[in-house]
């Protein structure tokens, strides 16, 4: 690891800049912004002529599961904490859950997966309630994660929002918290004008899943798939929507879209909407869909809510997302909820439930993107625009970065992945949960035929060798270690 800043040279053949790909150098400096050069000249680094050069990616959606561990005098005098916890329990509690991941693994997830930035979800220990709490959980994480972070807040009940920012509605979660709808609605209320996000998970109003078990007695991978099905999602779409008109929000962001269908009442509904729809589509449903589960053993590991798409449901939502990167629509992007459960978390509970939701995905995100180019007739710059530009723009709503962002220019931040979209690749467990610092690391994708490698991830200047384990080549520390909050 070399402790000096120092500028990197790359020479490209393939460069994306403004929908074409040119020969180029850039020039990447730590902290600096990034300088594009013509081709002919000195490089420290000459790719390859099968490697590209894009922006990197951002993922709004991603668990990192570490959580802030407060001082007493803050626990105690924390307006939002439960009357009934006390502080060593907090402690012990966020301990264990840190102890198993955290902003470490999840950082080196990301460099692998040639992502710059992550939204991070708020279902720690100490969630981020509050203005205060959330400013100090947003600060600790980009502190430490090697990548440049924005921490959703939590809403929940008696909680008071936070202007300007975009708030996370837990209560639409799989389970809701155990909030009523009531309270979802009155929390709706209380954020008039404002902006929320939500998960589109909903059960069946007349029927428990348990006895939709013992009625459809459906393969015990397919449970929720089948119960948390594409009407259950399209019902807890329309019932959010009133919720969010009825409260005048501003925006309403949709998590992890799974179907055609779902995408399609989304891209409709803003025909007349008041209130802006932004929508995530989710990483996982653009690669498998619930009849390749059948056939993989892999499927325990793949239990998603809501929704696993059919093949049919599938093939609709990739259309239709290709369709918003064609329009270079702002408002449509791709997250992958990446969710770092232990393995044996996603095993069959003893009463027949399946187990965590989620997968392991961020380190293969580029994988899952070349398979939309390869299979789908993705081009680079419908990748570039689904998942570096419209999302970065998006975050940047929220977040100040240093210099402009989801932009491929001379004097933008200088973010960057360096990726070969043609090598085959395979995923080797045992090598990723070395270079991951992930003892608990399993992949639902370790069977797939995968394409596509990143070769090097570059964040505000700072160039990481992911192609083995992560390393900085021209600096130390975190490339970002404070950003302003707006």
């Amino acid at each position: 690891m070399n402790p000096e800043n120092k500028t990197l040279v790359f020479r490209t053949n393939h460069l994306h800049q403004y929908g074409e790909i040119r020969p180029a150098r850039l020039r990447c400096t730590p902290g600096i912004p990034l300088e594009i050069l013509d081709a002919a000249g000195a490089a420290d680094i000459v790719l390859p002529a099968a490697m590209h050069v894009t922006l990197a990616r951002v993922d709004t959606h991603v668990h990192f599961r570490e959580s802030y561990i407060p001082r007493r005098e803050e626990f105690e005098s924390d307006l939002y904490r439960p009357a009934d916890q006390s502080y060593e329990a907090l402690v012990d509690t966020a301990r264990a859950a840190n102890a198993k991941y955290g902003f470490e693994q999840g950082s080196l997830a990301a460099l692998k997966g040639g992502v710059w930035l992550i939204g991070a979800m708020g279902n720690t220990a100490w969630a981020p309630l509050g203005e205060e709490r959330w400013r100090r959980i947003d600060e600790y994480y980009q502190q430490r994660a090697l990548i440049a972070t924005h921490v959703w807040p939590r809403m929940e009940p008696g909680v008071a929002p936070i202007a300007g920012q975009e708030e996370k509605d837990f209560g639409s979660t799989f389970g809701g918290s155990g909030i009523s709808g009531g309270q979802r609605r009155q929390m709706y209320l209380d954020r008039r004008g404002g902006m929320v996000s939500y998960h589109n998970d909903r059960a069946r109003e007349d029927e428990s899943i348990h006895d939709f078990q013992r009625r459809i007695q459906p393969p015990d991978y397919l449970l929720h798939h089948l119960y948390y099905d594409g009407e259950t999602v399209l019902a807890a779409q329309r019932e959010t929507f009133t919720y969010a008109r009825e409260a005048e929000l501003k925006r309403l962001l949709t998590r992890h879209i799974p179907t055609g269908a779902a995408l399609d009442m989304i891209l409709s509904a803003r025909l007349d909407s008041p209130v802006e729809l932004p929508a995530e589509v989710g990483l996982d449903y653009l690669y498998f869909n619930r009849d390749m589960l059948a056939e993989r053993a892999t499927r325990e590991i793949n239990y998603r809510r809501p929704a696993l798409p059919s093949k049919e449901d599938q093939t609709s939502l990739i259309a239709l997302t290709k369709e918003c990167a064609r329009r270079r629509d702002p408002l449509t992007f791709i997250g992958s909820d990446h969710a770092p459960h232990p393995l044996a978390a996603k095993r069959l509970r003893p009463d027949g439930m399946p187990g965590s939701p989620g997968t392991r995905v961020l380190e293969l995100s580029h994988q899952v993107h070349m398979h939309l180019l390869h299979q789908h007739g993705f081009t680079h710059h419908d990748l570039d625009w689904l998942t570096a530009i419209a999302p970065a723009r998006y975050v940047a709503q929220y977040k100040s970065f240093p210099f402009p962002a989801g932009e491929m220019e001379t004097g933008a931040m200088a973010n960057l992945v360096i990726f070969d979209p043609d090598e085959p690749f395979s995923v080797k467990e045992d090598t990723l949960r070395e270079e991951l610092r992930d003892v608990e690391y399993h992949s639902a994708y370790r069977d797939e035929k995968l394409r596509g490698r990143v070769y090097y991830t570059v964040v505000n200047g700072l160039v990481f060798d992911v192609a083995g384990p992560v390393r900085p080549l021209n600096g130390a520390g975190s490339p970002i270690k404070k950003l302003e909050l707006d």
